[in-house]
């Protein structure tokens, strides 16, 4: 009987959640800290009570911790509830919390893209990237994770039957990268689209929403400044050039790739991008220069960093030494230290072992080579749980390339930085914490023992590098929401709003002469030169 009755409880509960939305999620890009993003947010949302549905390379068989995973083929739901809950003692806060966990299994639902790309995960080596220039970037960005991405999972079948389908969605969330052809999925639809980038703004993202992108004082995704006259031309001419390969090497493809799967009377993804409902971007003002943003630009910087979990004993024993500290050491998810040059491992190894200091090195000892002389204060692990050990009162120091994810949760656990970007925006995001006074560079092309010795004692011994650290976390930290249930507020606040066109830039609609008050330049122009003729003329008539 009691039962039944809380079962009634349940189902009640579950009608009063009619108002949950649809939502689809769309992760083509095959970086693992690009899904971590969407991950986090679409769990999140999922969490709330709405149905999501979210297209993924990295489809997990595991709940998230405090989830359980259920087979109801052959099972009585009814008796399956009465059993797994705890109805007599504190009941409704029981069911209350546990039910949440108990919905989320039926309202995250993972789309697999598997098979479709090959992934970028502990597989690049350093050779690959190391001298990769801006525009090779944006190539790798727009060609290999843009069109290329776009053309193999639109073919999955996963895809396939999600456009056969006849589920309606109340909301697509797609990720601005190297294509937009998912934006398709909004048309789609016919619903409005949310864009999330797992790095600062895009230099091709700002306008669709009418956002300003002054060269003059705001610095583009591939450069870190913008001040005297020399960065101010370099930042101009890096962002109109950034611009130019997107549309050259990503748009006029993306667009033959999306009319043929969504149908050739799909709008050109240029006019999708520009009925964005709201971007969101893992950037956050107080560890990046501050940027104008426009309503529906919303900032959720360190969105994806959760509270530290306890260790397990085998990782606390790990970090437990008799020496002054730990120095911990990743260089990412996606390229290979391993692959570093022999004469670049071994310049680090007989700098770190002069440190009175235990080194933790995310690495796989046996895929160095065996010429190597390793130090006995450095330990390596395939895998080690970042924000536990970042966040330890033992580590004092994090070597790390400079990746914006990593960046993020150094700054949260406030440790200093020793930065070897390799490429991308990582040299940006080093440079910007150079000028925080959080963390020192040293490229990779001038690993010396002697440089690395230089960078690790000045971090470590000066407590400058430590306070300003600290300083950076408690800004980082002061919000009034955290960056996750911000990305969530903002999402159904679209959804509640349809769309809320209400918080559009007028901005956005406007050609680029009228944008940069071109037409009225010319008129003023041809006024004064119109003046300055009557002025002459009248001059000569009076001389005369």
């Amino acid at each position: 009987m009691h039962c039944h009755f809380y079962l009634f409880i349940i189902l009640t509960y579950v009608v009063s959640h009619q108002e949950a939305a649809n939502i689809l999620g769309i992760s083509h890009v095959p970086s693992s800290s690009h899904f971590f993003l969407f991950q986090s947010l679409l769990r999140r949302l999922a969490e709330k009570g709405h149905n999501v549905d979210i297209a993924t390379h990295f489809v997990s068989s595991e709940n998230p911790e405090g989830y359980e995973q259920y087979d109801f083929s052959n099972k009585n739901i009814t008796r399956l509830l009465c059993l797994k809950f705890n109805w007599s003692n504190k009941m409704w806060y029981s069911v209350n919390i546990n039910f949440k966990k108990f919905l989320y299994i039926f309202r995250y639902n993972q789309l697999s893209l598997i098979g479709s790309l090959p992934l970028l995960i502990n597989n690049i080596s350093i050779n690959v990237v190391k001298s990769l220039s801006d525009s090779d970037v944006i190539y790798f960005m727009t060609k290999v994770c843009g069109v290329e991405a776009c053309s193999l999972t639109l073919q999955t079948p996963a895809l396939q039957d999600l456009k056969k389908s006849k589920k309606k969605y109340d909301l697509v969330i797609t990720e601005i990268f190297g294509s937009d052809c998912m934006l398709g999925f909004g048309h789609f639809f016919d619903v409005p689209t949310i864009s999330l980038v797992t790095s600062t703004l895009l230099p091709w993202a700002a306008e669709r929403i009418g956002n300003p992108d002054n060269p003059s004082y705001i610095p583009s995704h591939f450069f870190s400044s913008a001040g005297n006259l020399y960065e101010r031309l370099e930042n101009t001419i890096k962002l109109l050039l950034s611009k130019f390969l997107y549309a050259y090497f990503s748009s006029e493809e993306s667009n033959e790739i999306a009319k043929e799967f969504f149908g050739s009377n799909m709008p050109s993804l240029e006019k999708l991008a520009k009925n964005t409902s709201l971007i969101i971007t893992n950037n956050y003002f107080s560890i990046k220069q501050i940027i104008p943003a426009v309503p529906n630009l919303i900032e959720i910087g360190g969105m994806h960093i959760r509270e530290p979990k306890i260790l397990s004993k085998y990782f606390e024993n790990l970090l437990s030494t008799d020496t002054k500290g730990i120095i911990y050491l990743t260089m990412g998810s996606m390229v290979l230290s391993e692959s570093f040059d022999n004469d670049k491992l071994q310049e680090m190894f007989d700098a770190f072992v002069e440190l009175p200091y235990k080194v933790l090195w995310k690495a796989d000892r046996e895929k160095l080579p065996k010429s190597l002389k390793i130090p006995e204060n450095i330990h390596f692990e395939k895998w080690m749980p970042q924000i536990e050990i970042l966040c330890h009162p033992n580590v004092k120091l994090f070597v790390t390339h400079g990746g914006l994810l990593s960046g993020q949760e150094s700054v949260y656990c406030g440790v200093p930085r020793l930065g070897i970007p390799i490429f991308s925006d990582q040299f940006n995001n080093i440079r910007a914490a150079e000028k925080m006074g959080v963390a020192i560079k040293v490229a990779y092309h001038e690993i010396s023992k002697e440089k690395i010795l230089k960078a690790a004692r000045k971090l470590l011994d000066d407590p400058v590098y430590k306070e300003n650290s600290e300083r950076a976390s408690r800004l980082f930290k002061d919000r009034p929401m955290s960056p996750l249930d911000t990305a969530v507020y903002w999402v159904e606040y679209v959804i509640r709003h349809r769309g809320a066109s209400h918080l559009r830039n007028v901005g956005a609609d406007l050609s680029w002469y009228r944008y940069y008050l071109g037409d009225v330049i010319v008129v003023l122009c041809i006024s004064f030169l119109t003046l300055l003729m009557v002025v002459v003329f009248l001059k000569f008539v009076i001389l005369f």
